[in-house]
């Protein structure tokens, strides 16, 4: 078995590729080709239930693929201030013929990052939209720099609009967007003013209380909801479901139980098979459904096992073992 670092892994994983091996994963889910058990997870709080972290193991399968894969990926919130990194974690890529070790990928929670980035891409592509839509970001930690860069790039955006809790971060990531991909991008000072600059949103925050209100909705929004991924986690106020055209989940017993469906399915607000399955609807089973001329529309991502087997396999495959 080889280690691999990060600084190996990164220069064989573009932009585009990650995009097209996690759209094949969804694919591959749809059609019954992809096995993954239930995300195992832990959630450290504060004495007064807050949380500042989280972790997360999700494994997959696939068949006749010749390896499977287990991740695991941390998120501690304080990290940044104390001059850490806020995530990390790494895969273990085994044989499905052998079940030896084939490779571990120390990518210190780079390819989280990059296969959930991906998957708001393919979700925020739902949604037709003019080159001069404007994509709006609630966060401004790595992930909001990844979803900006991903879904930029695939729907050829220039125009971006951010709101965080520290405008300063709000600032810099803004700064960031504009120095490395030559982006428009904006700070706001609410996220009333993002939501009402944008036609596509998204959301990648670990808050524990609703961020996007129906009141801070204009008449048409694709909202693309990332952050919350377990228990106690929310960012979209139930209400906004119960009034949206579409709902679409990336997996729907995860976000039953993990994501911001799940919260307005207890609150409800919206029946518990109110939702169409993400993958399904990128492998063509619901034509019907018209994202052109919806007016809200929601997709809620908690992040897949096949995701995490689909990009550990592009680095394996991209390597002389």
């Amino acid at each position: 078995m080889q280690i691999i670092t990060r600084e190996e892994i990164v220069p064989l994983v573009s932009i585009p590729m990650a995009i097209s091996v996690v759209k094949d994963a969804f694919m591959a889910f749809s059609e019954g080709l992809i096995d993954q058990p239930e995300p195992m997870q832990m959630l450290f709080k504060e004495d007064d239930g807050q949380l500042f972290g989280d972790c997360h193991v999700k494994a997959a399968q696939q068949k006749d693929h010749p390896y499977f894969v287990i991740k695991v990926a941390a998120g501690f919130y304080r990290n940044t201030a104390i001059g850490l990194p806020a995530n990390n974690g790494l895969l273990l890529v085994m044989s499905s013929e052998t079940g030896h070790p084939v490779a571990l990928l120390k990518d210190e929670g780079w390819l989280t990052q990059i296969r959930t980035a991906a998957a708001g891409a393919l979700a925020a592509a739902l949604k037709p939209v003019a080159p001069d839509a404007c994509l709006g970001i609630i966060g401004t930690g790595s992930q909001a720099y990844w979803q900006a860069a991903l879904i930029t790039q695939h729907l050829g955006l220039t125009k971006v609009a951010v709101f965080g809790r520290d405008h300063s971060a709000s600032v810099a990531l803004c700064d960031t967007l504009h120095q490395e991909f030559g982006l428009t991008a904006t700070p706001m000072s609410s996220a009333y003013e993002v939501c009402q600059a944008s036609n596509i949103l998204v959301t990648v925050t670990p808050s524990s209380e609703p961020l996007i209100k129906p009141e801070d909705l204009p008449d048409e929004i694709h909202i693309v909801a990332v952050g919350a991924d377990s228990p106690g986690k929310n960012e979209i106020a139930s209400e906004i479901f119960k009034n949206a055209d579409i709902m679409v989940t990336d997996n729907h017993e995860q976000c039953l139980a993990h994501g911001d469906f799940g919260v307005a399915v207890r609150a409800g607000m919206v029946a518990k098979d109110a939702d169409i399955s993400l993958p399904d609807v990128l492998a063509g089973k619901h034509s019907e459904m018209d994202f052109s001329t919806a007016k809200w529309t929601l997709v809620d991502l908690t992040g897949m096992g096949a995701q995490d087997l689909a990009i550990a396999s592009l680095v394996v495959d991209n390597l002389t073992l």
